[in-house]
């Protein structure tokens, strides 16, 4: 290249001469670096490179070999191998290729929702084993609310075959089923009550009347259908039907209980007979010996707010014995 001189190869040292120049390494001379190498390395030193100088033995080019990298992990000098050697400048290319980016957000929302969903199974699968497995929370008490007519012993003899079902297993068919052969009972619901307790609420059917069955006296529906039987007129308060068990058979056996059904149970309470020989001849007959004439079934509800009324009154002198309510906006007593 033109204004470059020609490189003189170095003279051969004598066996008694000394090496003159920069200070020796080990014993043997170190080549001297060139004013070339020199400003590549004030320029490379300048961009932040490191610098690694390699001055080879006798017998190698004369000028140095000076090679730079830029340690993207070992800024302070040059990195060093598993095996405690120096790192070739290929192996440091090599490790500063690899580079640790952070999870991405998105990524690492589904690892937790992944994570959560897991745990919330689990969760979800033990509570399903506790609640209709586990022996703790079996049926071990039953109470019954809202009787009157049925015998509480008899409605927990009935739902025995109930004891030991998990609660969250027993619906209010299973009970219903259990007592359908109850003839005062309307409805059944139950409540489980954890750990161990069922309440078992049911709803009756209202009796109106009564009829005697021989010796014994059965309650009845408004639709004559039998709920109760007692041994003893005084145990039912509520008007006899003439005709005995019969009477559900007459033409006016719907009639009279119509009748009976719209009355208040303070009024009901007062009645000690109900007859009729037609469908408008409806009569009742107190406790206190007194006769209501009621009439047909017509307007049942204002017939039976007029009769209240005049029960209320304050007695008469001379009492009354007959309420006339057949036309319930004009009531007579006579």
């Amino acid at each position: 290249m033109p204004g470059r001189k020609p490189r003189q190869p170095p003279a051969a040292a004598g066996p008694g001469s000394k090496a003159s120049g920069p200070a020796q390494r080990g014993g043997a001379a170190q080549p001297a670096r060139t004013a070339a190498n020199s400003a590549k390395v004030e320029l490379l030193q300048a961009s932040g490179a490191q610098i690694h100088e390699l001055r080879p033995g006798t017998g190698a080019q004369p000028d140095s070999v000076i090679s730079a990298t830029r340690d993207a992990f070992e800024p302070s000098g040059l990195p060093e191998t598993g095996s405690g050697r120096a790192a070739k400048p290929d192996e440091e290319r090599a490790d500063a290729s690899i580079l640790a980016f952070p999870e991405p957000p998105a990524k690492r929302r589904r690892r937790y929702v992944l994570a959560g969903s897991g745990v919330a199974v689990l969760l979800l699968a033990a509570l399903f084993f506790v609640v209709f497995f586990s022996p703790a929370l079996a049926l071990k008490n039953i109470r019954l609310e809202g009787n009157s007519l049925l015998p509480a012993q008899d409605a927990e003899a009935a739902l025995a075959p109930l004891l030991g079902t998990p609660l969250a297993l027993i619906s209010d068919s299973d009970a219903a089923e259990l007592l359908a052969d109850r003839p005062e009972l309307e409805g059944v619901e139950v409540t489980a009550v954890p750990p161990s307790d069922l309440i078992v609420t049911v709803t009756e059917r209202v009796p109106v009347a009564v009829l005697q069955n021989g010796r014994e006296f059965v309650l009845i529906d408004e639709e004559g259908r039998q709920l109760k039987a007692v041994a003893e007129r005084a145990e039912a308060a509520l008007p006899l039907i003439d005709g005995g068990t019969e009477a559900v058979n007459s033409t006016v056996f719907s009639t009279v209980t119509q009748v009976l059904s719209a009355l208040p149970p303070n009024v009901l309470g007062q009645l000690d007979h109900a007859s009729a020989e037609t469908v408008d001849s409806v009569e009742l007959k107190l406790t206190s010996g007194q006769t209501v004439f009621w009439g047909s079934a017509e307007a049942n509800a204002a017939k039976a707010r007029a009769l209240e009324a005049l029960l209320l009154m304050p007695a008469a002198d001379p009492p009354v014995s007959v309420f006339d309510v057949s036309t319930p906006n004009r009531p007579v007593t006579r």
